[in-house]
């Protein structure tokens, strides 16, 4: 199998610049070369026998949405929106797989328009819900692992998702009989896995699962999604992950699979690196007895922490422009909320900085407007750029104060808050 290495972001300090100063901040930047060459280099590292979808909850631009699916992505979603984005950006249905807990009504009935994509089903109880509601559409049983995994947000034997296999073993009458078309398996055991071996040996159980649960179900599996979880390097110490190693398992886990085909479900492995967070200086100010800056941005834009403390540990921001040579200090980057935990960065080696000057935090590509607390003291949405080479396109435009009064009504009726007033 070719081994081909993943590109990390090489976008160029003049590039985050021009978008800086055309578009204002904060602002979002995606390298779109950058997300071609990863998604190129792991769809040549994977065995045919194996499908990939982008996780819409990393990132639901629907602009990179629509650039994925035409690059022969499926799309990996959990609520109706996502599902309307998936189906806008033109993921094929076939290549749309509808996750999470809880499917609403308004949710399965657009499914209803698509018959060919797949329902990932939770719990035994929503099982029976969609038999009671003759839910005829393609599903997969979510299978709660029975192993863990020593990386970052694992989601193993302690999970709250997934059907348990004691569960399975209870059941009185076969899937493959339910008027359900179960046509396989799906189980979900960790995310942000940096080694190689973690995500092999997930893979592995998850493979193991989903046969034993074949054999109890009666069910002739189509599709084996066996998750994800791949990480990205954040840290300045650690490294990328051995995608190659990775593949190679896959190739023996498809053909043994055969004919059902493997499904991978991705969304921070794809879109994380591609991702800058462009920020400018709005005041100087002293934290723990050292220098800081505040911000025009915070955690209410990037929740791309997602448990990983990346303020502590995350690589430092890029200081954009010309600067003559400093003696470099500990520095700390603070948001520009009300809000004691709004700090980006820690302890970062920064020049003495000055109101005006713009940095730029790598690997923002995941989990950050998707994920973030928008409507905390209504600060605007930011705008989202895509770069390539020398062209820019505005992915979503820069949010105004309007935008929080837009969907909102007033008290229809003024003299009945000032009769309560009177009544106290």
């Amino acid at each position: 199998m070719p081994s081909r290495p993943v590109a990390a972001n090489s976008t160029s300090p003049t590039v985050l610049t021009q978008a800086a100063e055309r578009y204002g901040t904060p602002l979002y930047l995606y390298d779109i070369e950058n997300l071609r060459d990863r998604v190129a280099a792991i769809l040549a590292l994977l065995p045919a026998n194996v499908d990939l979808l982008y996780s819409l909850k990393a990132n639901s631009s629907l602009g990179l949405c629509t650039l994925l699916a035409s690059w022969g992505l499926g799309a990996d979603v959990a609520s109706e929106g996502e599902f309307a984005i998936a189906r806008e950006a033109k993921f094929a249905p076939q290549q749309t797989m509808v996750g999470g807990p809880y499917k609403s009504p308004a949710l399965l009935a657009r499914m209803g328009s698509t018959p060919e994509s797949l329902l990932s089903i939770d719990s035994i109880s929503e099982f029976e819900t969609l038999m009671e509601n003759r839910f005829t559409g393609r599903a997969l049983l979510r299978l709660r692992p029975e192993f863990d995994v020593s990386e970052s947000g694992s989601m193993g034997s302690f999970s709250r998702f997934g059907i348990p296999y004691a569960d399975l073993a209870q059941r009185s009458h076969n899937f493959d009989r339910s008027g359900v078309r179960v046509v396989g398996f799906h189980v979900y055991s960790g995310s942000q896995m940096l080694q190689a071996t973690e995500v092999i040996r997930s893979f592995r159980h998850a493979f193991e699962l989903c046969n034993r649960a074949a054999d109890r179900t009666g069910v002739v599996p189509e599709r084996l999604n066996l998750g994800g979880g791949l990480g990205i390097p954040y840290g300045a110490e650690e490294q990328e992950l051995d995608i190659s190693s990775v593949a190679d398992e896959l190739a023996r886990l498809s053909e043994r699979a055969a004919p059902a085909r493997i499904t991978l479900e991705l969304g921070r492995y794809l879109v994380g690196p591609c991702g800058w967070y462009v920020t400018r200086v709005v005041a100087t100010q002293s934290r723990n007895g050292q220098p800081a800056v505040v911000v025009d941005g915070g955690v209410h834009h990037r929740s791309d922490g997602c448990g990983l403390n990346l303020p502590n540990r995350g690589r430092p921001p890029m200081l954009l422009g010309q600067r003559p040579s400093q003696t470099l200090s500990p520095t700390d980057v603070l948001g520009c909320l009300c809000l004691p935990s709004d700090v980006l960065a820690t302890d970062c080696p920064l020049p003495t900085l000055s109101q005006g000057d713009i940095l730029a935090f790598p690997s923002s590509g995941a989990y950050g407007l998707s994920a973030a607390p928008l409507a905390f003291l209504s600060h605007s949405v930011p705008c989202e750029v895509a770069v390539s080479g020398d062209e820019f396109w505005v992915l979503r435009a820069r949010g105004s104060a309007e935008d929080f009064l837009n969907t909102q009504e007033r008290v229809p009726f003024p003299e009945l808050g000032a009769k309560q007033v009177n009544a106290v």
